[in-house]
């Protein structure tokens, strides 16, 4: 067969599946998932750097994440607003490999961060005379450190889809590009991409959900054996909220992966619902959640709002 005949550089997004005729339902849907994605993240940073009760490690983590979950949901989502405006669902080569390539960066950073902050109710909760020994600066770095190594062994995974073949079809069964739903397009040259990034996910999950379990087994140890039913209050009030964001994050990871790994054994709406779960709506839920379940967040943005009705009313 003469591959580079049939060799694709365009590809055709799917989009929301059995969603023809809907375009207008579902641009709207999509611009107010962003608008609130945009606007809960961005205040949830604006509270961390105004309040000085906010500024403590936890807090510039969790600020750290929002801004994640910001440009998560940017690479994601105003493609899908073209896909229903424009009709705009042909996407090049390049662009969904770079597409591609922020989700999973976004991914991963995620996913450091959420040990860093798991070791830091850890160190809080469970040693506490040790807890003024984290420096900020130095949490902050080791953290950049290990989302920029993580970081740069997806550039050659991406390096190396660009120079692959594709021939099989040109139409990408998701709403955004991934590394299973391109993939299984090429019909040359992916053996070196997919023996990096299959065992790369693996070797990056295994250890975070490892230490993260460990350091919240603790933290339940710890709380379960307080005596003053504040403490105890207090800790399980921080596992429950730390905890809806893990297991959002990692058992929307784990189907994503599962599902490319044996694709045929679901159907296309699986696709999109982990899809938009892993990528889109995990920005929504955790500024909520930590808003939501977090006292000292939740305060802090009950005030902002007392300050302005004051100010609106003077």
């Amino acid at each position: 067969m003469n591959h580079s005949a049939l060799r694709y550089t365009e590809f055709i997004l799917q989009g929301v599946p059995n969603g023809d005729g809907y375009d207008l339902v579902i641009f709207i849907s999509f611009l107010l998932v962003y608008i609130v994605i945009i606007v809960a993240n961005l205040t949830i940073m604006f509270l961390v750097k105004t309040e000085s009760n906010l500024h403590s490690p936890m807090y510039y983590l969790l600020c750290i994440l929002a801004g994640i979950d910001i440009i998560l949901s940017s690479v994601t989502i105003p493609k899908i607003l073209a896909m229903y405006s424009f009709q705009s669902k042909i996407i090049s080569l390049e662009a969904c490999v770079t597409q591609m390539f922020f989700v999973y960066c976004t991914a991963l950073s995620e996913s450091t961060l959420l040990v860093a902050m798991a070791y830091d109710r850890y160190v809080a909760i469970c040693q506490p005379f040790n807890y003024h020994k984290l420096k900020l600066r130095y949490v902050l770095s080791a953290v950049a450190l290990i989302i920029f190594l993580r970081a740069m062994l997806f550039v050659a995974v991406a390096a190396l889809l660009t120079q692959a073949t594709y021939c099989r079809s040109n139409f990408i069964q998701n709403c955004y590009c991934n590394y299973g739903s391109l993939s299984k397009l090429a019909c040359q040259g992916v053996t070196a991409s997919d023996a990096i990034t299959y065992p790369l996910s693996f070797l990056i999950t295994l250890p975070d959900s490892s230490l993260i379990i460990f350091s919240y087994f603790k933290i339940f140890k710890v709380a379960f054996h307080a005596s003053q039913g504040e403490a105890r209050s207090k800790a399980l009030n921080t596992c429950t909220s730390h905890c809806c964001v893990l297991m959002l994050f990692y058992t929307s990871a784990l189907f994503e992966f599962t599902m490319y790994l044996v694709p045929s054994i679901f159907s296309s709406e699986l696709h999109f619902v982990v899809a938009v779960t892993f990528a889109i709506f995990q920005p929504i839920f955790n500024p909520i959640i930590y808003g939501v379940r977090t006292k000292e967040i939740r305060n802090s943005f009950l005030k902002l709002l007392g300050r302005r009705r004051v100010t609106d009313g003077s």
